[in-house]
């Protein structure tokens, strides 16, 4: 029997991967240019001006060399990724617009498909089994709207990912907090730090438990050394993936920290049917979005997975005494790792309801602490086969199988039914017509969808196309082909154009545009997600 548990584990776990790996490199190019992408590889562009210019004004022997001439945009945003993702396309050549967007979603769908992989791990070591680890992954990677970030965005889901890989080794270094373990940590850390500076929650984190698991243990002379190290290695680390904090590490990274808080992005969101102002969202603005976009499935046993946790911690805490060793926060890894995922889970939620963070384009700001929620999603799922188990229920356990089957299916079926717009998946809890209350397509993903439509069935040699709202619509033309490029004019007056785009999305509080969609205007085409309305094309009527 465990050769055979063995053979199945061997088998069918690489097989999953494969599979989800070739998927995704068949489908990355199917994705439109999401609107901040543009600015995000600018940012990367800006970075590696300036690493030039500041080795230049090291290195050279003329006294005219200086760092005047390159300034630091967005200093408050780490930029890891976008360096790289530009480093690898100018070492490799990349010259078209169109190649080197996909080359950056090629990246984004390697750095998912490697941070799946790490978090098929943390769940591994979380509950030492392969099978719900696979579980887990599969609902991870099958999550509407995480899978398609997995092809386009290279802040959020990057970040997701990187903490998950942070976390993994955090753990190590809090269970054997050795050189080793310190040097790893140290550096991973840095990468996720580097990417987003809310990645300073993970060490904080594991340093506060290491100083708790001291409260117990005398051991604190043994582990000082490599803690010290640790924070020294982090610090330099850190400075060293991070232009912005050369010329100034402490007053950089404090001002990173605040930007944090609360960004300075006036926008308005629409959530609930109606505009709020980006810096006036309402508190439950976090969880609302969370629970109209994930699966249900998750929902349900995160509810009761977080609840029995929660509820856990609170009677350790009551029971905790100086002379019951017993009595902790605590007892084993498991229940540690519970802690720390419930942690990652509440208190970045409620830091920014506390200080009234500013939010948009839903919860994508928060997507790091998804994972966790997958995790306490399958401690539920846990407790309740245990007690099926000890009840002797053979009947239920294969009820419960077949409706995380059905669930599973039922993800798979609506990512291939609604390909590439897997943006814009609502679950039932959004109401029959998501589009009347939620913003939709945030970042203009389906323009190129729209393009693409117009130029397949308009043959004209030259067509204008505007937008009436705001959208990546301009974008969207670099991942056109030059002969398709060519045919295409961004008229910037709507009653000039031959089509006009609206794509619902009015983050500067200027709805009213509506009204002046010209007369001479009619619906072309209406794109529906799973009867979900992402965009509308109106055509002149007296075009040919």
């Amino acid at each position: 029997m465990i050769y055979k548990k063995i053979f199945e584990e061997r088998i069918i776990v690489p097989l999953f991967f494969l599979i989800y790996f070739t998927i995704g490199i068949i489908i990355v190019r199917d994705y439109g240019i999401a609107f901040d992408e543009n600015m995000q590889r600018e940012i990367g562009q800006n970075r590696i001006d300036y690493i030039i210019n500041f080795f230049l004004n090291i290195f050279s022997q003329s006294a005219n060399t200086s760092n005047e001439g390159v300034t630091i945009k967005w200093p408050e945003y780490g930029a890891f990724f976008e360096v790289f993702a530009l480093w690898i396309e100018k070492l490799f050549g990349f010259s078209d617009t169109r190649s080197q967007f996909f080359l950056r979603h090629h990246l984004i769908f390697l750095t998912s498909f490697i941070g799946s992989i790490f978090f098929y791990l943390l769940v591994i070591k979380r509950f030492s089994s392969w099978k719900m680890a696979l579980l887990g992954t599969i609902l991870l990677v099958t999550s509407p709207r995480i899978f398609a970030s997995g092809f386009y965005n290279s802040k959020d889901i990057i970040l997701m990912y990187f903490f998950i890989i942070n976390i993994f080794f955090g753990i190590i270094f809090l269970e054997k907090p050795n050189y080793k373990n310190a040097i790893i940590f140290s550096f991973v850390s840095a990468l996720c730090i580097g990417i987003r500076v809310a990645g300073i929650l993970v060490p904080f984190l594991i340093l506060f438990l290491l100083w708790i698991k001291t409260l117990r243990k005398d051991y604190m002379s043994k582990i000082i050394k490599p803690i010290i190290l640790f924070i020294i290695l982090s610090f330099f680390f850190i400075v060293l993936l991070w232009p912005s904090l050369w010329e100034s590490p402490i007053k950089n990274f404090i001002y990173s920290l605040i930007s944090f808080k609360t960004y300075d992005h006036p926008l308005f969101n629409f959530y609930l049917g109606s505009y709020t102002h980006s810096t006036s969202v309402h508190w439950y603005y976090v969880p609302l979005w969370i629970g109209v976009t994930t699966p249900i499935l998750i929902l349900l046993l995160f509810a009761f997975g977080s609840c029995v946790s929660i509820f856990r911690i609170y009677r350790r805490f009551l029971k905790i005494g100086e002379k019951n060793d017993l009595n902790d926060l605590w007892r084993g890894p498991s229940e540690l790792q519970d802690l720390i995922f419930i942690i990652l889970i509440f208190i970045p939620i409620f830091f920014i309801i506390v200080f009234n963070s500013t939010l948009y384009s839903g919860w994508r700001h928060v997507y790091f602490i998804f994972p966790f929620i997958i995790l306490l999603s399958l401690y539920g799922l846990n407790l309740i086969l245990i007690k099926i188990k000890k009840l002797k229920l053979p009947s239920v356990r294969h009820l419960i199988n077949l409706l995380i089957t059905i669930c599973i299916v039922y993800n798979f079926t609506w990512l291939i039914k609604n390909h590439p717009f897997q943006n814009s998946y609502f679950n039932l809890l959004a109401g029959q017509e998501p589009h009347k209350n939620f913003q939709v397509d945030t970042w203009g993903l389906s323009n190129r969808y729209l393009l693409e439509k117009i130029l397949s069935e308009d043959k004209r040699l030259k067509i204008s196309i505007s937008a009436i709202s705001v959208t990546s619509l301009g974008h969207n033309f670099n991942i056109l082909t030059p002969v398709q490029r060519e045919r295409i004019v961004y008229a910037k007056n709507l009653h000039s154009s031959d089509y006009i785009v609206n794509s619902n999305n009015f983050i500067w509080g200027d709805y009213w545009k509506l009204k002046k969609l010209p007369k001479n205007f009619k619906v072309y085409h209406e794109l529906l997600v799973d009867d979900i309305l992402v965009a509308t094309l109106y055509k002149r009527i007296d075009s040919q």
